[in-house]
């Protein structure tokens, strides 16, 4: 069954020697994020949706298609839906709180009323001040929040049409162009921690994969986006690396456990060790905050991300001009 897997599939025992590159202004800029030295692959803000989709094939002792996440291919969203939905989905939540703190305005106003020799006009007319108030944000929350969903089935299929992802078996990423598709393999691209303002005087955090040998980017949004918390991308970056390498077992998270048994790799370590294959699909989300999110997130804020810099990465010791001397006749592109 091992043969599921491409001779080129990422395997972080067997790495290439691989011709220089880089871009030097992005490792000025951001952190370079090393390989390897895997560490808290659960990133326990994102396990409230990992669940519910964990959840989808509760029932299913062998789930066959996993979208967007499965055992063979980590599909990442992009495009302009992608971001209407996420705007709906922000939308909803600002009209959701905005409903939370104007229900407390409005209890002052009518225990103000009551107690002031209260007449059917005075409610007629505190209605009549606070309709169009309360129209807008019924909309924006409603709107935000089944417009989100109505987005999302219609775009599923073109969804599933878009090739641009992390595919294990093989060790490529494929990208998705306006004329064309970008493919390389993973070994090939650097990880980036990119900040953003986040406009309320802290950053947001986003995690990059950069083509070493091109211009060619793959923003990993989608199961982590504008994170708060740096440690969360490095989490997330030792997830991905974990999914890659077919040297190991899938990471056990929930959005990879309906699909273990139909990678060779995972399969071999979670009979060896007499996993249970509903450990997360039978974990509710109250489960899971009062038993296991406080220990997971003690986990992610004691590991030592910066213990292993990338003088010590395991791709940039097979890389030639990093870990590697040139050689004579330098090969490769060392990009601005």
């Amino acid at each position: 069954m091992t043969n599921l897997y491409s001779i080129d599939a990422y395997r972080s025992s067997h790495i290439p020697t691989l011709p220089p590159g880089g871009h030097p202004k992005m490792d000025r800029a951001f952190q370079r994020l090393p390989w390897g030295h895997y560490q808290s692959p659960v990133v326990p803000n994102t396990m409230k949706a990992q669940l519910a989709y964990a959840c989808l094939f509760k029932e299913e002792q062998d789930a066959e298609d996993g979208f967007p996440w499965g055992e063979a291919v980590f599909t990442i969203s992009r495009g302009f839906f992608i971001r209407l939905q996420s705007a709906l989905y922000m939308l909803y939540l600002m009209a959701a709180l905005g409903l939370a703190i104007s229900a407390f305005g409005v209890l002052i106003l009518v225990f103000a009323i009551l107690s002031d020799n209260p007449s059917l006009k005075d409610f007629i007319n505190l209605i009549d001040a606070l309709k169009w108030f309360y129209a807008v944000l019924f909309g924006c929350f409603f709107g935000g929040k089944y417009g989100r969903l109505f987005l999302a089935s219609l775009n599923e299929k073109r969804l599933r049409s878009d090739p641009t992802g992390l595919y294990r078996r093989e060790g490529l990423v494929r990208i998705k162009l306006k004329h064309g598709m970008f493919e390389a393999p993973f070994i090939e691209f650097d990880a980036y921690r990119i900040h953003t303002p986040s406009g309320r005087g802290g950053r947001y955090y986003n995690l990059l994969l950069q083509h070493r040998y091109s211009n060619t980017q793959l923003w990993m949004k989608g199961l982590v986006t504008d994170a708060m918390n740096p440690k969360d991308i490095n989490a997330y970056w030792s997830m991905i690396q974990q999914y890659m390498d077919v040297s190991g077992p899938l990471p056990d998270v929930p959005i990879f456990e309906p699909f273990r048994q139909r990678d060779p790799v995972t399969e071999a370590a979670d009979r060896e060790s007499g996993r249970d294959p509903f450990f997360w699909r039978n974990m509710s989300n109250d489960q899971w905050r009062g038993e296991y999110e406080s220990d997971y997130q003690q986990r992610l804020q004691h590991a030592d991300f910066n213990e292993h810099s990338y003088h010590s990465c395991i791709l940039d010791a097979h890389i030639q001009g990093r870990g590697l001397p040139l050689p004579d006749g330098p090969q490769g592109a060392m990009l601005a």
